[in-house]
């Protein structure tokens, strides 16, 4: 398949995902209306974000090494649904305080583990 295909492909259903997460934001948590609105879409633009970018670094060769591709897109769908996980669940039932440490916590690991992998594996 070619590079363009996959590129076509992989956004096609990025852009699924993330209509799943914005049916499940909108249509059954009703998240317009809660307290943690802001927090969870703006840490879901985050992990969106990522998720886009670390997938189409492996897309075009020369990126980054395959030996470090591979677990740093595990790491990132890991986080993603982590995130989603924490995002579903906890958006209505914990103060806002609380809400934002978690996201903040979370990231900061996905961070530590994420960013030397990228690091170490940019083609220079």
């Amino acid at each position: 398949m070619s590079k363009k295909m996959t590129a076509v492909l992989s956004m096609l259903l990025l852009c699924f995902y993330g209509g799943i997460v914005l049916y499940v934001f909108f249509a059954i948590l009703h998240i317009d209306a809660l307290a943690n609105f802001e927090t969870a879409m703006a840490f879901q633009i985050i992990g969106f974000v990522c998720l886009i970018y670390f997938v189409h670094c492996g897309i075009y060769p020369g990126k980054i090494k395959t030996g470090f591709f591979v677990p740093l897109i595990v790491a990132t769908v890991l986080y993603t649904c982590i995130l989603d996980a924490l995002n579903f669940t906890c958006v209505a039932q914990i103060k806002h305080i609380w809400f934002v440490l978690i996201h903040f916590i979370t990231l900061f690991v996905y961070f530590m583990v994420s960013v030397p992998m990228y690091i170490m594996g940019r083609n220079k």
